[in-house]
């Protein structure tokens, strides 16, 4: 289909990560004697689970497209929905140098409650309906390509999420309004960033990662686990 409008593809390979010896101020808990000694760790690939306490749970895609879809067995789609639409049902394709993202109807696709018949640029704050689902796209921070959808209504996804996060080079979780998720607390900020082929944190507050105490900055794996007195998050496999 023609992407042309009028006016996570890239998957990060497994690799292991096996500290040269324990740092001085390393937690002896389970947690830190799994993440580097015994088990190799997993890669965080193009798609993956977090869940924050307090707050939710998030389907994120490092994808520059995604294809929306029927939830069902023996369908392959990024963004699997529990309701009335077809198998594949549309795509969302973010542009890599203006950061902006179309929607390409693959089935009857509405935005802003107007039919579309053609690939269209989404605007921050739209309301896109796929047959009986209907999500909101936004882009909250104004330097960052990296974009949500909220689920509206009874629309719900499988697994059962909150909403998906469609990251870009970054992700920005904390208390601004203007973050790509946002929590009720103190002013903390944790970011979300890819570095070559790794998925990477870095805290503006001292967290334990993976049972590691007084860290800023680390390699995320499936599996991870942040955790401050602040906020506490997790990183799981979408299989």
């Amino acid at each position: 289909m023609n992407t042309t409008w009028k006016k996570r593809p890239r998957t990060v390979s497994n690799s292991t990560r096996v500290l040269a010896g324990p740092p001085n101020n390393s937690s002896s808990n389970s947690r830190y004697f799994f993440r580097t000694n015994k088990k190799i760790m997993k890669a965080v690939s193009d798609r993956f689970l977090m869940w924050i306490d307090a707050v939710g749970g998030y389907l994120v895609s490092l994808n520059d497209q995604v294809v929306l879809g029927q939830a069902r067995p023996g369908t392959q789609v990024d963004i699997p929905l529990v309701a009335d639409i077809a198998g594949r049902h549309a795509r969302i394709v973010r542009q890599k140098e203006e950061g902006d993202y179309v929607l390409e109807p693959l089935a009857d696709v509405a935005i802003q409650n107007q039919t579309i018949q053609s690939p269209t640029l989404l605007h921050h704050g739209d309301l896109i309906t796929l047959g009986s689902a209907q999500l909101q796209f936004t882009k909250p921070h104004p330097l960052s390509p990296s974009a949500r959808l909220d689920l509206v209504g009874n629309t719900r996804t499988n697994p059962f999420v909150d909403g998906i996060l469609l990251m870009s080079e970054s992700l920005i979780i904390g208390s601004n309004m203007a973050n790509h998720v946002v929590y009720h607390g103190e002013e903390h900020q944790i970011v979300l960033f890819q570095q070559g082929e790794q998925l990477c944190c870095q805290s503006d507050y001292p967290v334990e990662l993976d049972g590691v105490v007084e860290q800023s900055t680390g390699e995320l794996f499936y599996g991870s686990q942040i955790r401050s007195d602040r906020i506490s998050l997790s990183l799981e496999d979408t299989t």
